[in-house]
């Protein structure tokens, strides 16, 4: 069976679904929209999820990395959250077995909501809610629970404040074994020392979670590198690390999620709404573009946002997407925006990547039909599930 990863047409948001070839569905980020006017995401992704022995539609691992809300929208109201009892077949809510989730990113962003007068969307404090109900069972009953209490720490927090929850927190570059045929390597957010700012100085873009997915079948690898909104100062930062470590090798991939829907503040700290001002040119970072620019031969890269035009929208940016196609086509690979994958109808549809061995391609639209399996998957109930 081969594997894929579906990037939903969420506009400038995110919401993917890795399937490995086993059958785990790993969701990153969701931005469920209400409204004719948008694609029936929530219908698209429910069409491919399983059941499990309970009758629970479920994802096998969500992973969030920031709390802006078009990486969380309409949690609230699609999944369950609470207590794994609460679960009730008349709402049938998605069901969350595990959550993948950093501290550093709350913590930043409330302190630059006292700062900045910024409040967090109703579905990031839910969320966040749900992530602490989960650490706190954890720190209450010293063990592992069960699937809907399972929670991963991504990144050691500061001061020693996840020092009472090794057990199931993540350290930065280290490798997470989430599932037989999935791992990855936990490359953000960073430590505030190689930031080289203020750290209230931050958004919650500075603090996303960054991943690099290796995802097997067959006996072969493939590379998903994905960084949230990562900015321009968290780019530099990660290949300055990985450059002086000489461990840029965790930085290829086979495919790649531009980070923040192509925008340009992900490779650059010039504004080209002052560069056409002034009539200057607005220049790349070389470092950030570095990290970005690891690609294996015939990689994919994709860009989940609106359709990107040469006119002054930021994100997505005409100039960025030029630079990526740079990459794309010097290793002969593709550029790919989200919003451009339609059916026959013109209807916005998952741009799906099909893995199957040694070689990842986008499944024509044309092609796509519906991935619905909800046959009951059983999930195992101690807790492990076949995670680290």
């Amino acid at each position: 069976m081969a594997a894929t990863i579906k990037f939903f047409p969420v506009g400038n948001g995110d919401m993917s679904l890795i399937t490995t070839s086993s059958g785990k569905n790993i969701l990153i980020d969701c931005n469920i929209r209400s409204g004719k006017e948008y694609p029936d995401v929530v219908t698209q992704l429910r069409e491919c999820l399983t059941r499990d022995s309970k009758n629970r539609l479920f994802v096998d691992i969500f992973v969030w990395t920031h709390p802006d809300k078009d990486h969380c929208n309409g949690i609230k109201k699609h999944f369950h959250l609470g207590e794994p009892s609460g679960w009730n077949e008349k709402d049938d809510k998605i069901f969350i077995n595990e959550v993948y989730s950093s501290p550093i990113v709350f913590r930043r962003a409330e302190k630059n909501t006292k700062k900045n007068s910024l409040t967090l969307c109703e579905d990031a404090k839910a969320f966040n809610k749900e992530v602490k109900r989960r650490v706190n069972l954890y720190k209450k009953n010293k063990k592992i629970g069960k699937s809907g209490d399972l929670v991963k720490v991504l990144g050691e927090d500061e001061k020693g404040k996840t020092d009472d929850i090794q057990n199931i927190v993540h350290k930065l570059d280290s490798e997470i074994k989430m599932t037989n045929d999935l791992s990855a390597i936990l490359l953000g957010p960073s430590p505030i020392a190689e930031l080289e700012t203020d750290e209230d100085k931050l958004s919650s873009n500075e603090s996303s979670v960054m991943m690099n997915y290796e995802i097997k079948v067959n006996g072969f690898s493939t590379k998903f590198f994905t960084l949230g909104d990562a900015e321009v100062v968290c780019n530099e930062a990660l290949w300055k690390r990985k450059s002086d470590s000489k461990t840029t090798k965790d930085l290829t991939y086979n495919i790649l999620q531009v980070p923040h829907h192509c925008s340009w503040r992900s490779i650059s700290h010039d504004s080209l709404k002052d560069a056409k001002k002034n009539q200057t040119r607005a220049r790349v970072s070389k470092c950030a573009l570095n990290a970005l620019d690891e690609a294996e031969k015939n990689a994919i890269i994709v860009a989940s946002c609106n359709h990107i035009k040469n006119d002054d929208n930021n994100p997505p940016a005409y100039k960025a997407k030029k630079e990526y196609e740079k990459i794309a086509d010097r290793v002969k690979g593709s550029f790919k925006c989200v919003d451009d994958h339609k059916n026959s109808k013109k209807e916005n549809v998952p741009l799906t990547i099909v893995i199957d061995g040694s070689t990842s391609k986008v499944k024509s639209a044309a092609s796509l039909s519906a991935c619905s399996n909800h046959t009951p998957r059983k999930v195992n109930r101690d807790g492990s599930g076949g995670y680290a």
